[in-house]
């Protein structure tokens, strides 16, 4: 639900058709603090503690970086995610080039995402932060329907652009720390979901959001549940993490979405 809303967010936010949640660098902050804490050898239990530590200091850091004169400039915010993305599986890297074997398996399941089993303390701590991000972008629907048809129209028509900018940043981001800090990077569901939910809905942001946040939630659990039935015999060595699933499904659709989306043109 999260990934996909969030999404749906980015891509109004920035008025761009590949934003994903990850773009922006809270993805990146979060699974270098996950990385991080498996590199000190710290019990399980503070993996995601500091991996959501670490997705709200980039969220602060990035947003700080990306004012331009007390203003929140989409360009600039997407040119300093992708570097501070970047610049973060950089250091995961290095890490990677430092720990064991085992916490190189651990590592590599957090980079690919998996839903394990979670404490429902965890869980429900997350939950509430998805939910509490979830409210302020349908409060901002209307808004967000506004901005994508520009800047200049939406102010004239009464809309604070720049608080919008912000509100909605901050929550899709709070969201997307909150999840990947216990599930790990799962990605292609915030990036092909919205696509497929605008085709069938159109633009309006009072319906692409729930829908949105409907699909991407039943599009990850039947991920997970192929990755543990279908690929789950004494052919594989492992289980799949459900992030090797929804590339493997959401990577040959998006380029589906893409090649629909050029015919039509």
């Amino acid at each position: 639900m999260a990934l996909a809303v969030a999404g749906v967010a980015f891509q109004s936010l920035l008025r761009n058709p590949l934003a994903d949640p990850y773009i922006l660098g809270v993805s990146g902050g979060a699974a270098l603090g996950s990385v991080l804490a498996v590199g000190l050898h710290l019990s399980f239990v503070f993996v995601p503690l500091l991996s959501f530590m670490a997705a709200l200091a980039a969220m602060f850091f990035i947003y700080f970086l990306a004012q331009v004169k007390g203003r929140l400039n989409p360009h600039t915010l997407l040119l300093i995610g992708v570097l501070f993305n970047t610049t973060t599986f950089s250091l995961i890297l290095f890490i990677n080039a430092l720990v064991s074997m085992e916490d190189l398996h651990r590592i590599w399941f957090l980079m690919v995402g998996s839903l394990e089993a979670i404490e429902p303390a965890r869980l429900t701590f997350v939950a509430l932060l998805v939910f509490l991000g979830f409210l302020i972008l349908l409060f901002d629907a209307s808004a967000l329907n506004l901005i994508t048809l520009g800047e200049e129209s939406a102010s004239f028509l009464g809309v604070d652009v720049e608080s919008v900018r912000k509100r909605v940043f901050f929550s899709a981001s709070l969201m997307i720390g909150a999840t990947v800090s216990v599930a790990g990077l799962v990605g292609f569901v915030g990036l092909a979901v919205p696509h497929m939910v605008r085709i069938f809905l159109g633009t309006d942001h009072r319906r692409v959001l729930p829908a949105a946040a409907i699909s991407g939630a039943t599009f990850l659990i039947l991920a997970d549940w192929i990755s543990r039935v279908v690929f789950s015999s004494e052919n594989f060595q492992t289980q799949l993490p459900v992030g090797v699933i929804t590339a493997l499904v959401g990577a040959p659709l998006f380029f589906f979405l893409i090649k629909r989306g050029a015919k039509t043109r």
